[in-house]
C-alpha cells in the first residue's frame, strides 16, 4: 500500500463516490477530510450498476477483471454478471511514439528490416497490446500486435492492491468468509498475467492449428520468427464476424459447433472466449477462431466426467448426477448431499427442454455448477471456461442461423467421447496403468515405513497443529502491544525530559543544552501521548 499508495487513493476516492463507502469503513476506515468532498453517489443506480461503473472508472486493469468475473455464473449473481457483460475495452490508443520503443527492443532493426508496408494508426486496441495492420517484405499482410507500455507493471500493481482489498475485506466483513476471494484473485491474476505474455497466444494458436481435423475451421497463422513475449505477428484475416454479413451462414455455424465440442471432448483443449468478436467468416466460407490469448484445458478424467454428467442430466437423474460429481470429492467435502440432491433436481426440471432446439445446453452447465457451488462443491475453473464457450457459441451460431442447434453437435462429441472411452484398446490401457500404479505404491511402502520409523527413533517426528479462527485475536494483541510500548517509551522520555530540566535548574544554566533538550523531550511525549490517545478513543479499544 505505500509502495502503491497514489493509486490506492484513487482506488478508494472512486469507491466512496460510488456508494461503497460502507465497505470502506469496514476494511479500512480513513478519517481523512477528501471523503467530505466526494459527491454523494446517485442511490437510485443498482448496486450491481454501480460496481460496473467503478471498473470502468478504475481503468484497464478493473475492466479486465470484470470482465472475467463475468464468467463465473456458477458463483455470481445473475444481475451482476448481466451488468458485467457490458464492459468493454474502451482503451484509448497509445500513440506510436510510446509503442515503437518497445517494438525496436523485441525486433531488432525495427520496422524497415522487416516490413515492406507498415500502417502506424492501430487497428484494435485493447487494455494489454494494440494492434497494427502491416505487410511483410516477402508480400503477406500480417495483424501485429504489440504489448502497450508499462501495461504488466501496471496491472501488476493493481492486483497488488486488490489483494490488500481482499485480505482486508475476508477479515473484517464475516459474511465474505464462506468464500474464497483470495484464490478467486489469484486465479484472475494469474490468467491476466499470462495475457500480457504474447507466446503464450503464440503458442495456443499453433497447438489448435496442429490438432484441428477440419479444414474449414482454422486459427491465424503465427509468424514465430518474428513473434516474442511482447510482439504477435500473425495472418491478417479478411472476414466478418457472425450476424454482421448480409446473409445467413449455416453451414459456418454447423462448422465452428463441431469444432468447439472437438476441441472440448477429443482435443481437451478449447478456446475460452468464442464471442462474435473472436470468431471471422471468410470469403471462402472457412471459420477462423482469433484471440487464443484465453483457453481451457480439460484432462481425459475431467472429460469422461463431463460424459458421465450429461448422460446423467439427459435422463433427468438426479441422484446420479450427484453420485458422478461425488466421486471427484473428499468425504470432508460431501456434508450438503441432501441440499445437492436437490438443487441439482430444480435443475434438471427447469432445463428439461435443453434437449430440444429452444433449450440451452451452456446455460444448464452454468446453473449445475452454480448449485453444486451452493452447497461446498465448487468445480474447477476449467468447467465454467467451458460453460462460458458453449453459451457464446450458442449465441455466435444463432447469430449465423437463425435456426441453429447445439445439442447435435454436442451428441455428435459425446457419441466419439463414449467409443473412445469403451474401445477395449483404452480399457486395457487403463487397467494396466492402474496395475503398474498399484504395484509402485507397493513396492515404495516398506519404504515409506521405513523412514516414518526412523524418524521415530530418532525423535525428529514432529506434529504440526494449526490454529484457526485466532487471527483477530493475534492482530488484537500485536495492537495491545504496540500501544503498551508506546506508552512505556513516552513514561521514559518524560522522566528523562525531567531529569534533564531538573539538573539544569540544580547547575544554575537554565537556559543551556540540557534545559532545551528537556523540553524538546516534553513536546514530543505530549505529541505521542494526544496521539494515543486519539487512537484509543476512535477505535474504542
Amino acid at each position: 500500500m505505500l509502495r502503491n499508495g497514489i493509486r490506492a487513493k484513487e482506488i478508494f476516492v472512486v469507491l466512496l463516490r460510488n456508494g461503497f463507502n460502507e465497505i470502506i469503513d469496514k476494511i479500512y476506515s480513513p478519517k481523512s477530510f477528501f471523503r467530505h468532498v466526494i459527491p454523494k453517489p446517485d442511490k437510485s443506480v443498482t448496486l450491481w450498476r454501480r460496481i460496473r461503473i467503478t471498473c470502468e472508472e478504475l481503468g484497464p486493469t478493473f475492466v479486465k477483471f470484470g470482465q472475467i468475473l463475468c464468467t463465473r455464473e456458477d458463483i455470481l449473481p445473475l444481475p451482476l454478471i448481466e451488468e458485467l457483460k457490458l464492459l468493454r475495452d474502451n482503451v484509448t490508443p497509445v500513440p506510436w511514439e510510446q509503442i515503437e520503443p518497445v517494438f525496436d527492443a523485441e525486433l531488432e532493426n525495427g520496422i524497415a528490416a522487416h516490413f515492406s508496408a507498415f500502417d502506424k494508426t492501430p487497428a484494435a486496441s485493447g487494455s494489454v497490446g494494440q494492434v497494427y495492420r502491416a505487410r511483410l517484405k516477402s508480400g503477406e499482410e500480417v495483424a501485429v500486435k504489440i504489448r502497450r507500455p508499462g501495461a504488466a507493471r501496471e496491472l501488476t500493481r493493481d492486483f497488488e492492491i486488490l489483494a490488500w482489498l481482499v485480505d482486508r475485506a475476508a477479515e473484517k466483513i464475516p459474511e465474505l468468509a464462506s468464500y474464497d476471494l483470495a484464490g478467486i484473485l489469484d486465479e484472475i491474476r494469474d490468467g491476466v498475467l499470462r495475457e500480457t505474455d504474447f507466446s503464450i497466444e503464440a503458442r495456443n494458436a499453433e497447438y489448435f492449428n496442429a490438432t484441428n481435423p477440419f479444414p474449414e475451421v482454422f486459427a491465424p497463422k503465427i509468424y514465430t520468427q518474428l513473434s516474442t513475449k511482447r510482439v504477435l505477428v500473425s495472418e491478417w484475416i479478411r472476414g466478418v464476424a457472425p450476424g454482421k454479413g448480409a446473409a445467413a451462414a449455416p453451414e459456418a455455424a454447423r462448422s465452428g459447433a463441431r469444432s468447439l465440442f472437438h476441441q472440448i471432448f477429443t482435443a481437451g483443449f478449447f478456446h475460452a472466449d468464442p464471442h462474435s468478436g473472436n470468431i471471422l467468416l471468410t470469403e471462402d466460407g472457412r471459420v477462423c477462431f482469433i484471440d487464443w490469448g484465453v483457453a481451457g484445458t480439460l484432462s481425459r478424467r475431467m472429460r469422461y466426467f463431463l460424459a458421465d454428467i450429461f448422460a446423467a442430466a439427459a435422463d433427468g437423474n438426479a441422484e446420479r448426477t450427484l453420485q458422478t460429481v461425488l466421486k471427484t470429492y473428499p468425504p470432508e467435502n460431501r456434508a450438503n448431499k441432501a441440499k445437492a440432491e436437490s438443487e441439482i433436481a430444480l435443475v434438471l426440471r427447469r432445463h428439461q427442454d435443453f434437449a430440444q432446439r429452444g433449450g440451452s445446453l451452456g446455460r444448464m452447465i452454468f446453473d449445475m455448477l452454480r448449485a453444486l457451488s451452493s452447497c461446498g462443491m465448487p468445480l474447477p475453473r476449467d468447467y465454467a471456461l467451458l460453460a462460458k464457450s458453449v453459451v457464446v457459441m450458442e449465441e455466435t451460431g444463432r447469430a449465423a442461423d437463425p435456426n441453429f442447434s447445439i445439442r447435435p453437435f454436442a451428441q455428435e462429441a459425446l457419441s466419439r467421447l463414449y467409443a473412445e472411452r469403451h474401445n477395449p484398446k483404452t480399457l486395457a490401457g487403463d487397467a494396466f496403468r492402474g496395475a503398474e500404479r498399484s504395484f509402485a505404491y507397493v513396492r515404495e511402502m516398506p519404504e515409506s515405513v521405513q523412514r516414518i520409523l526412523w524418524k521415530i527413533e530418532k525423535g525428529e517426528a514432529k506434529i504440526n497443529i494449526d490454529h484457526e479462527g485466532l487471527n483477530s485475536t493475534r492482530i488484537t494483541l500485536d495492537r495491545a502491544t504496540n500501544r503498551l510500548s508506546l506508552a512505556i517509551i513516552i513514561a521514559a522520555l518524560l522522566v528523562a525530559s525531567a531529569l534533564l530540566v531538573c539538573s539544569a535548574a540544580l547547575g544554575g544554566n537554565e537556559r543551556g543544552f540540557a534545559h532545551h533538550l528537556g523540553v524538546a523531550g516534553f513536546i514530543v511525549a505530549a505529541v505521542w501521548t494526544a496521539w494515543l490517545t486519539w487512537i484509543i478513543l476512535r477505535r474504542k479499544t
